[in-house]
C-alpha cells in the first residue's frame, strides 16, 4: 500500500526544485507510460488504478516483467498535473549530463518559455531521428510536466537530451567542423538552404528569437518564407518545419 511519504514524494515532482533533487520525473498517461516501457529509459516505479487493470489487460506492462503497485483514485487527483483522467503514473530517472558524447546534428534551444512549444519541439527531434537536443537553462525545465505531456515520449527516445547553461554549450559547440545555424528572421530562405550534414540548429524564444550571444557563435542564419498573410510562426512550428528541411535536404 501507498504510503503518505511517498504521496507526498509524487505531488513534490510537480516542482523543478524536487526533481532536481530526486533525479527523477513523473510520467502520466497510458500512451507516454508505454513509450517509457518501449524505450532502454530507467524505470524507478510505476502506479495503476483497479480501472486500469480491468480495462487494459492486454496493456504492455502486464506482459513486462515491470512490478507496479496499485493507487486508489483518491491518490490519483492527488497526484496528478492534468484536468483529465489519469490512470497510470510512472517515475522515471532524470539522464546525467556528466559524459556528454555529443555528435551532429544538433538542436540547440535557446530560452523558450512555452512548454508546449517545448514539447512540440522535442516532438519533431525525436521523429527525426535527432538524437542530440542541447536547451539552455533559461528555457523552461525539459522534465516539466506539461513538457513531458506533450512530448508524448520524446524524452525517452533522444539518446542526448540535456538541460545546460549557456556557456556549457557554446563550448560544445566549439568545434569548426559543426555549422551552426540560427534561426533568425532575416536569415536564407529555408527554401534554398542546404546545410551540411554536421548542422547544428538554433531556435529561439518565442518573443525574442536567438540571443546575441549564441548569435555570436554561428556561421549563418535561415529564415522560413511564407506565402500567405500571416504575421508569424510560433517555435514549435518553425522549428518543425526547420527540422524537415534540413533532415530530408
Amino acid at each position: 500500500m501507498i504510503t503518505k511519504k511517498q504521496i507526498k514524494f509524487l505531488k513534490s515532482l510537480s516542482q523543478k526544485k524536487y526533481r532536481i533533487q530526486s533525479q527523477k520525473f513523473l510520467v502520466e498517461g497510458k500512451r507516454i507510460v508505454k513509450e517509457l516501457i518501449q524505450s532502454n529509459a530507467l524505470i524507478d516505479k510505476i502506479y495503476v488504478s483497479e480501472d486500469f487493470i480491468t480495462k487494459n489487460a492486454d496493456f504492455i506492462l502486464f506482459d513486462s516483467n515491470i512490478s507496479y503497485e496499485i493507487i486508489s483514485n483518491d491518490v490519483i487527483s492527488k497526484i496528478k498535473n492534468t484536468d483529465s483522467s489519469q490512470e497510470v503514473f510512472a517515475i522515471s530517472l532524470i539522464k546525467n549530463s556528466l559524459d556528454l558524447q555529443i555528435q551532429t546534428p544538433i538542436l540547440v534551444l535557446d530560452n523558450i518559455s512555452d512548454p508546449g512549444n517545448l514539447g512540440t519541439l522535442l516532438r519533431s527531434a525525436s521523429w527525426y531521428g535527432i538524437n542530440n537536443v542541447l536547451v539552455t537553462s533559461k528555457s523552461v525545465d525539459i522534465y516539466n510536466p506539461k513538457v513531458v505531456r506533450s512530448a508524448m515520449g520524446a524524452h525517452f527516445h533522444i539518446n542526448n537530451l540535456h538541460q545546460l547553461s549557456e556557456q556549457k554549450i557554446r563550448s560544445f559547440l566549439n568545434d569548426e567542423s559543426i555549422n551552426i545555424i540560427a534561426a533568425t528572421l532575416n536569415g536564407r530562405s529555408h527554401k534554398n538552404f542546404d546545410p551540411s550534414n554536421n548542422w547544428a540548429l538554433i531556435l529561439g524564444n518565442e518573443a525574442h528569437g536567438v540571443t546575441e550571444s549564441m548569435l555570436d557563435i554561428a556561421n549563418e542564419q535561415v529564415s522560413i518564407s511564407k506565402s500567405g498573410n500571416m504575421e508569424s510562426l510560433n517555435v514549435g512550428v518553425a522549428g518543425s518545419v526547420l527540422i524537415d528541411r534540413f533532415s530530408t535536404k
